[in-house]
């Protein structure tokens, strides 16, 4: 979702030549809430949550953006590389870094869209068409992490997703798809939605989706081409200001991702679009509208994620085992795992993880979960020869959802 400033213009191009879903804030907003939950988080939560980063996979590289020594402080440091890792769900995206990029880019973890469309005058959901983007269960699946029994190490990479992944659902346009005429599968979150001219050469381009991506540093553009400290911080100082946390807390929902979501949708069916017309610039009107809503959207976003984390590593916090076993179930599925179905599988009893942290290409399934449907990606653990080693092992790792 973020790119520096500077580097705008050139994923401004990318994103118009492919016109595929994009950034949610880019690194100017994205930033701005790390940085705002930063200032909710308590000094030892700070330090666990800092510690935690330190000890991700080597091949994620994210040790590599923390600054060891320097003439900055040392708070200074822990808090800047709090905020660059709210990017780095961004920073892999780049494939020329081709083991990190494999192993932990996932571009349909990014956004959960629910299709829309108007009709006679009144927004109308299509339930025909499924959520596309998995950034809501992938949020569900983050937090199990932290909360459970996982390694630092696993936990570092959820830590940096859910940074990430909560300021994208705040971002309207990355739980939107609106469907016309002319985009029957969805405009992929405004997209394509041009405000540019007719004719405007694609390098040049605009559309909805960068409006609101980049709509901090339009605003306010770091003219002066201070750090990060002189130029965001600030920024974010403001936005507290404006939105103080005790003003909002009635409405923060702590750990309601849905409710969080639901938001950003109701402000993309009801504002975003509105009074908008294809190939024309927004209005001044509209673009200060629009700040407005943006910069309340990135202040929740950040209290939001530093009353998550306070919760999850403040001193009180207990390690709930229960929810990283509850992503364990043991179920019948084609195995080997494959993209396609093969002469080869067969039907195999299975441990299946449904909170798999490491980004792969892996099979959706309905599961049953609480009698409830609900579509999971999942992992193979390990595969059982029969009913009765399966149930065995379930009864010794208290597996407690097994269905031959």
């Amino acid at each position: 979702m973020l790119r520096l400033i500077g580097h705008s213009l050139l994923f401004a191009i990318v994103l118009f030549s492919s016109f595929i879903p994009t950034f949610a804030w880019d690194e100017v907003g994205h930033k701005i809430t790390a940085y705002i939950a930063w200032q909710r988080m308590t000094p030892d939560v700070r330090e666990k949550v800092i510690k935690t980063l330190l000890a991700a996979p080597e091949d994620s590289q994210i040790g590599a953006f923390y600054a060891s020594n320097g003439s900055r402080t040392l708070d200074s440091r822990k808090r800047e590389f709090f905020m660059v890792m709210a990017t780095w769900p961004d920073i892999i995206r780049d494939a020329r870094y081709e083991v990190r990029n494999k192993k932990y880019h996932n571009g349909t973890w990014h956004y959960a869209d629910t299709f829309w469309q108007w009709k006679d005058g009144k927004v109308v959901f299509i339930d025909s068409q499924e959520p596309g983007g998995l950034a809501m269960q992938k949020l569900v699946d983050f937090d199990k992490v932290i909360r459970g029994i996982a390694s630092d190490s696993e936990k570092a990479i959820a830590i940096t997703w859910l940074e990430h992944l909560i300021g994208d659902i705040h971002q309207p346009l990355h739980t939107s798809g609106k469907v016309t005429d002319g985009n029957p599968k969805g405009d992929q979150g405004g997209n394509l939605f041009l405000l540019t001219p007719k004719g405007t050469p694609r390098d040049k381009q605009e559309n909805l989706h960068w409006f609101w991506d980049s709509i901090v540093g339009r605003n306010i553009p770091n003219a002066k081409d201070q750090c990060d400290a002189d130029y965001l911080d600030p920024l974010a100082q403001d936005m507290m200001k404006l939105y103080p946390y005790d003003n909002i807390k009635a409405k923060l929902n702590a750990g309601k991702f849905d409710v969080w979501a639901k938001e950003s949708l109701d402000i993309a069916t009801t504002e975003v679009y509105k009074d908008l017309k294809w190939f024309e610039t927004p209005t001044d009107q509209y673009r200060k509208h629009a700040f407005e809503l943006a910069q309340e959207r990135l202040a929740l976003a950040g209290y939001r994620m530093g009353d998550l984390f306070n919760e999850v590593f403040g001193a009180n916090a207990d390690v709930v085992s229960t929810n990283a076993s509850s992503c364990k179930v043991i179920r019948k599925v084609m195995y080997p795992v494959t993209q396609t179905s093969s002469v080869k599988q067969t039907l195999e009893i299975a441990l299946l993880d449904l909170c798999p942290t490491q980004p792969a290409a892996r099979p959706m399934f309905t599961f049953m979960i609480d009698g409830k449907p609900v579509m999971k990606e999942y992992d193979v653990v390990r595969v059982f020869k029969t009913e009765a080693e399966a149930r065995k092992y379930a009864a010794e790792n208290k597996i407690t959802d097994s269905v031959f």
